[in-house]
């Protein structure tokens, strides 16, 4: 009897599992198919639109490792957000984060001077640290006052983006007329995984390790499953003796950290300074590739690489095919839409699956 429901509910789970994956697809395809019609719309050859994407992002070796490396900082701070939406936290302020991150591994791996091994994890860390310190403030707010952390997060990314822009352009700003801070040290840059030309370093490995990392923590931790609790139902959390406030502002803390090493990574592994608007609003970029992974952490892996694949052709998809690469932001904003009807969606496939079995 044991064995039998079992069986019944690793079945039904992995039905879930296929709906949820197939949900993700139809909304994917659709985007891009709305998408197609725009760049019709507009006097253009969709098929050779998405054709220059595919061979911008896929079409050499040099051009994969690049949207490896363009996947990176959204895979963190898709993290970022899978983290703290398991919690029922909605972190909308990983843009923020990840530009203090940035700034405090741009001014230790500038102005601190130690051996190779202690420079990059000291610079790697600082960026963990001032990325959870940003996200501290909205937490505590939340916390204390019971702000929202929707608008609060939203503000404070606003808030860092001034504050860095004033100390590239202002205190820390580097020699020469370049709007940057100067270039870290050797010892604080990331090595490459790959040779020139290709431009793969080791923050793709450190991405793997924090996807494992967190993975580990929401489903083999007594902390992660309470986080899991909240963002299930924190009403019955709190009853059964959860503290619905300390997880959320953990939780908070943590996707601070994952979106501050996703600006460290940048740093070290290949800008080597801030430049002004660094950033291509890869903190925000973090919400879809969270959203189509409906917050598993091994899945971000492959949304990002989606993600990452948009940004990398999108250059190509310009100048070949004359389309904006704005266009990828249209693209991203239709699959948050599609995403967001997910019920829809949902209802009108299991009807046509209930239907095919009376059929």
């Amino acid at each position: 009897m044991r064995k039998g429901a079992g069986i019944t509910l690793d079945r039904k789970k992995l039905q879930e599992t296929g709906l949820t994956l197939l949900i993700t697809v139809i909304a994917l395809l659709a985007a891009l198919l709305v998408g197609a019609l725009v760049i019709w719309a507009f006097g253009s050859n969709p098929i050779e639109a998405y054709g220059a994407l595919w061979q911008g992002a896929f079409g050499t070796g040099v051009a994969f490792t690049v949207t490896l490396g363009k996947a990176v900082p959204v895979m963190l701070t898709g993290l970022a957000v899978a983290v703290a939406f398991k919690c029922s936290v909605f972190n909308i302020g990983a843009e923020g984060q990840l530009l203090m991150g940035a700034m405090a591994a741009a001014l230790v791996g500038a102005y601190v001077h130690l051996p190779m091994a202690l420079h990059l994890p000291l610079t790697i860390l600082a960026s963990m640290a001032a990325g959870m310190a940003w996200s501290f403030f909205p937490a505590i707010l939340k916390r204390r006052g019971n702000v929202s952390v929707v608008i609060s997060t939203i503000m404070f990314n606003y808030i860092a983006q001034y504050l860095v822009q004033y100390l590239i352009l202002g205190p820390f700003k580097g020699p020469g007329e370049s709007p940057a801070t100067a270039t870290i040290d050797a010892t604080a840059q990331l090595p490459d995984l790959l040779p020139k030309p290709y431009v793969l370093n080791l923050g793709f490995v450190l991405a793997l390790a924090a996807v494992a990392g967190t993975y580990v923590l929401l489903n083999r931790t007594s902390r992660g499953y309470e986080m899991r609790a909240v963002g299930l139902n924190a009403s019955a959390a709190r009853v059964n003796g959860i503290d619905v406030n300390q997880n959320m502002f953990l939780a908070l803390l943590i996707s601070g950290a994952l979106a501050g090493l996703a600006g460290g990574i940048e740093v070290t592994g290949s800008l080597n300074k801030i430049v002004n608007n660094f950033s291509a609003n890869y903190g925000f970029n973090g919400i879809p590739v969270a959203l189509m992974a409906h917050n598993n952490p091994f899945a971000i892996i492959f949304t990002a690489l989606l993600i990452g694949a948009m940004r990398s052709g999108s250059a190509m998809m310009q100048s070949s095919a004359g389309i904006s690469k704005n266009m990828i932001d249209v693209i991203q904003g239709l699959i948050i839409v599609f995403l967001c009807a997910e019920n829809v969606i949902r209802y009108y496939v299991k009807n046509r699956a209930g239907g095919k079995q009376h059929a």
